[in-house]
């Protein structure tokens, strides 16, 4: 497990924690991804066997990430967050004590049920999912009634929410790939997030590359990065402090 690095620390420390991740690749999980390469092709074989074909997205499939991906670009993810992702991402959340969080990207819903178990009854969850088939498959897998799905564009979330009468959130949770938006879609939903988080508020992001670093440099007055290699792929996990 890596320490906590500040904004304030050099871009050597990157270098190294990237370093680090190049290496735990190499070394230890060669063998790890070989026997998932083998199982992926076992299931790849019985579903098109099955006559399912991977471009139909079916919610109750192993392959239904790969079959979002293939059939959505804005679709990353090609499984769902390890729990050690996971309970990174609620450790953080854990310490604002949520009542109103919002979720960029939640698929199928692996966070979002850890989420919801950290609220209070009164408290409301709002996730926004650009890929529509996630979005009925979140509604169908959690069943709650402080769970606000919508189907729509993270970088309209300041009009989303405020359609739903809420002015800031306690934390705003994302799981989006901020590789595939544009530099200035980048720094236009940072500074929405930014402004939407009420005083002491908290953006917790999970990302397999550094595209955020210098975004919440800009738009937030400090931030903490630690990398999960229990991932696949590995993940860093950013929290940033309004």
């Amino acid at each position: 497990m890596m320490p906590r690095m500040s904004s304030k620390s050099s871009s050597a420390r990157v270098r190294a924690a990237v370093t680090e991740l190049e290496q735990f690749l190499g070394q230890r999980l060669k063998p790890r991804l070989k026997n998932g390469v083998d199982e992926f092709g076992r299931l790849l074989r019985r579903d098109l066997l099955s006559g399912k074909g991977l471009l139909k997205y079916d919610a109750d499939s192993p392959l239904s990430y790969v079959a979002a991906m293939l059939s959505n670009r804005a679709v990353a993810a090609v499984m769902p967050s390890s729990k050690y992702i996971v309970n990174r991402v609620l450790r953080s959340l854990a310490e604002v004590s949520p009542r109103v969080v919002v979720e960029y990207g939640p698929a199928e819903g692996v966070m979002t049920r850890r989420i919801l178990d950290l609220m209070p009854k009164d408290g409301r969850l709002f996730c926004v999912e650009l890929n529509e088939p996630f979005v009925r498959a979140l509604v169908q897998k959690v069943r709650d009634p402080r769970l606000v799905a919508v189907h729509g564009d993270v970088l309209q979330i300041d009009r989303i929410l405020r359609a739903h009468g809420i002015e800031q959130a306690d934390a705003i949770v994302s799981g989006i790939p901020f590789s595939f938006l544009s530099p200035r879609e980048r720094h236009e939903l940072a500074a929405k997030t930014r402004a939407l988080l009420r005083p002491g508020g908290r953006f917790i992001a999970y990302q397999c590359t550094t595209h955020l670093f210098p975004v919440l440099k800009t738009h937030f007055r400090r931030f903490e990065t630690e990398l999960e290699l229990r991932n696949l792929p590995p993940h860093f996990v950013f929290t940033a402090y309004r």
